[in-house]
């Protein structure tokens, strides 16, 4: 059974899964996350706050083209409190009388959305629909589902989506969402919402997640310091850090801030030569994992593909590089290794930008 403190408790948890995604260590072989962009689904991150409200200067649309979105800078994000601008904030909460007959039917959604030129935000888009709403008022009409004797609920709980419905008379209501004999609202009404043509009515950027160079570089915002998660790992013999040569190496660099989660500071690729030149300088073997000598920053290298592995290179300190062990069964885990003064060089040339 769900109590309703652990409901509450998922809840706030699935409220905050966005944000947790920017300070996760990328660990093994693969791609590290950055948070997605689109106009999401109505999960709603948790609080953040931005600067005084600002509107944006919209550009002139070409001809033919749809009008721009309104849109503003500043504000918060409070789970579960629909902040968009042009929401209705006098509209009335309850059950869809058999009075009531909607014309359109509006939602706030928080999602993460790339500006062009403006990098990457966390923002809340408010949406409409004029056409296509009798599946939606049927399926809000419907009664209450009853819990059958023996079935067992899953262990979840959900967001609510934040939608208000719109009268003839422009009175607005946020109806009451039926729910199912498990508490959770009914699939009828998820689908129907799903389905419906909506149409943006205005975009408020709450804060920024990432710059224009970390959307262009591929990097995350925030990752935690690898030298200070993963301590010492055993020695590495050394030998190629890669079995396959991959096509280009993806260099992310990040300030190193102790237990904090370090800041992205600068990023770049590279190929041909300079990826000769930075490869032969990671596989460098170290006679000890111990290092007593602080690093301010460190890098993240990576291979082209899904499923390069990560290394790991401490920038200042006793330049160790963190790489992953394969044998036959596999990975076999992380070991240190040594950069050569040479892979130092290349990473501190190609990612600082011209002076």
């Amino acid at each position: 059974m769900i109590t309703r403190r652990a409901r509450a408790s998922r809840v706030k948890l699935l409220a905050s899964a966005p944000l947790l995604a920017l300070v996760t260590l990328a660990a093994g072989c693969g791609t590290a996350s950055t948070p997605p962009s689109g106009s999401g689904t109505g999960t709603r991150p948790p609080s953040a706050t931005g600067t005084a409200p600002a509107t944006t200067p919209a550009s002139p649309a070409s001809p033919g083209s749809p009008a721009p979105v309104p849109t503003t800078t500043g504000g918060t994000i409070t789970p579960g409190v629909p902040s968009c601008s042009g929401w209705p904030s006098k509209a009335v909460h309850g059950a869809l009388p058999a009075s009531f007959v909607p014309v359109a039917v509006l939602r706030c959604v928080s999602s993460y959305q790339t500006v062009p030129g403006k990098g990457q935000w966390l923002a809340e888009t408010l949406e409409r629909a004029d056409t296509g709403l009798a599946p939606l008022i049927a399926a809000l009409r419907r009664p209450p589902g009853q819990r059958a004797p023996g079935v067992m609920c899953p262990d979840l709980a959900m967001v609510p989506p934040q939608i208000a419905l719109i009268g003839a008379n422009a009175s607005a209501l946020i109806p009451r969402l039926p729910l199912d004999g498990c508490g959770i609202i009914q699939q009828q009404v998820l689908g129907a919402l799903a389905a419906l043509p909506w149409k943006p009515v205005s975009v408020r950027l709450i804060s920024q997640v990432q710059t224009q160079a970390q959307v262009g570089s591929g990097c995350t915002s925030m990752v935690e310091d690898p030298f200070l998660v993963y301590g010492s790992p055993r020695s590495s013999p050394g030998g190629d850090v890669y079995t396959t040569r991959p096509a280009s190496l993806r260099i992310c660099v990040y300030s190193s801030a102790g237990t904090n989660a370090s800041q992205f500071l600068r990023a770049a690729t590279v190929t041909g030569a300079t990826e000769n030149v930075l490869l032969a300088g990671l596989s460098g073997a170290r006679g000890s994992s111990l290092c007593t000598l602080p690093h301010p920053m460190f890098a993240v290298v990576q291979g082209e593909g899904a499923r390069a592995c990560l290394v790991y290179v401490e920038l200042g300190g006793c330049h160790r590089v963190l790489r992953y062990v394969t044998g036959s069964t596999g990975l076999m885990g992380l070991s240190t290794g040594q950069a050569s003064p040479q892979a130092v060089a290349v990473i501190e040339r190609v990612t600082r930008p011209e002076s």
